[in-house]
């Protein structure tokens, strides 16, 4: 372990060793994820001694399987009267797009009553506040973030369409729209032919969409998450492979950081960004936090040899979204992928077979024809929180702890922004936003 980290004082902005006590480093990052990566590879950048530790490879997380969608239209959080109300009917559906693991119900409810607690419209106000504020500059922000880590290649803002096979889904999309109006985010209506030329495999049963071209995608969300480590390695950061089981703090001291093999890192700063994981870390230092999962399935299939004319749908160059099965399909540089259900099951249970089975069949009937034989499968843990907002701030009574966590569906979206905030914070600057909707002491 130590040949991981470098010896105190080589970062810029280090002290020397009659100033303060001797650390391991001088800002440990605990999380490896795109959130996580982001903010190491920012606060390496303004010439500090970054150490990012995760248990994981980086990026095997959440980051991992996700959507590759660029959200940036997504202004409202879930904890809303519509989702609230659309949930009573897709839990009653065996195959909606909304599942309650019966093992997990118990331990949900707290999450469930603050989350209608936060649907409550004086409180949905702040959160449309709060998100629309991070949302504002999020594009500008993970294009520049992109740049920097020499992946600009893999970002394609080139929005996305979110199709419509029904009249529901037709009014649906309407209100959306103008909903969306009222915050700023452009659409742009887009006849069914037109949508079909783009992408020919589509179901003829399609009438039309709309299209936020405001938004975008990645190539491959891994391959970003490694691209940010390969270039916090660059600016001389460090990446530690190790379980992180506990934060503490003394007094005016250092923060130390406990591993599970028994040793211990202290730095000046730590920045806890674990995803999921991250609510019994802020609880070793005393902060409860309402964290849980919505463990999110994708399935992706492979790229078929001699496309597009052997596979129309491999011209597919943009999200495309269906309101009726309420998916995102996303083509990405290992095939098409497919994501979309929710499911509450916590961190122990296994994936659901019958969720893949969902997607398989979404993904059939809106691609005729499609051989979904060969797609591989995944699950993972996005971290939400009741009102849908992240953990974004320096930690109250401690010195030195400073969080960025509980993104749910939105941490590649918010990844850019949350690393120039916080490094901004931890730099001592004043970030442009205001962050106490985002405190870890709101509840």
């Amino acid at each position: 372990m130590g040949h991981c980290l470098s010896a105190p004082g080589k970062g810029r902005n280090s002290q020397t060793a009659n100033q303060m006590p001797q650390h391991d480093t001088d800002v440990l990052v605990i999380g490896a994820g795109l959130v996580g990566a982001a903010c190491a590879l920012r606060l390496a950048h303004a010439g500090r001694q970054v150490c990012l530790v995760d248990a994981q490879a980086p990026g095997q997380g959440a980051s991992f399987g996700n959507a590759g969608h660029i959200a940036t239209e997504q202004r409202v959080p879930l904890a809303n009267a519509q989702v609230l109300r659309a949930s009573l009917s897709w839990l009653r559906d065996a195959n909606g797009p909304l599942r309650v693991r019966a093992a997990h119900l118990l331990p949900l409810l707290p999450w469930l009553a603050r989350f209608v607690w936060a649907a409550r419209p004086s409180a949905l106000a702040r959160g449309i506040a709060a998100l629309s504020a991070l949302q504002h500059s999020a594009m500008d922000d993970l294009t520049e973030l992109m740049a920097l880590a020499d992946i600009r290649h893999l970002l394609h803002r080139s929005g996305y369409l979110r199709v419509w096979q029904s009249e529901q889904g037709e009014r649906e999309a309407l209100e959306q729209i103008r909903e969306m109006a009222v915050y700023g985010v452009r659409a742009e209506s887009v006849a069914a032919e037109q949508i079909r030329a783009e992408a020919p495999g589509l179901t003829t049963a399609l009438r039309g969409g709309v299209c936020y071209p405001d938004t975008g995608h990645v190539a491959d969300p891994l391959e970003v998450c490694n691209g940010l480590v390969a270039a916090l390695r660059q600016a001389g950061g460090q990446v530690l492979q190790a379980q992180v089981d506990r934060i503490a703090q003394s007094p005016g001291g250092p923060v130390v950081v406990g591993l599970s093999d028994g040793a211990r890192l202290s730095c000046r700063q730590v920045l806890l960004s674990a995803g999921a994981w991250s609510a019994p870390l802020a609880a070793s230092l005393g902060y409860r936090v309402p964290l849980d999962t919505e463990r999110g399935y994708q399935i992706t299939v492979p790229w078929p040899q001699g496309a597009p004319p052997a596979a129309p749908w491999a011209s597919m160059h943009r999200p495309i979204a269906s309101i009726e099965h309420n998916v995102i399909m996303t083509p990405m540089t290992m095939g098409l992928r497919m994501t979309g259900t929710v499911e509450f099951g916590g961190l122990q249970l296994p994936p659901d077979p019958r969720r893949y089975a969902l997607l398989h069949r979404s993904m059939q009937a809106l691609l005729p024809g499609i051989d979904t034989s060969g797609a591989s499968t995944w699950m993972g843990f996005r971290p939400s929180l009741p009102d849908h907002l992240p953990v974004l701030g320096a930690a109250p009574h401690h010195p030195g702890v400073f969080f960025a966590f509980g993104h749910q569906h939105l941490g590649l979206t918010l990844c850019g922004a949350t690393a120039r905030i916080m490094a901004e914070l931890m730099q001592g600057e004043t970030p442009a936003i205001d962050l106490a909707p985002y405190r870890v002491d709101r509840w």
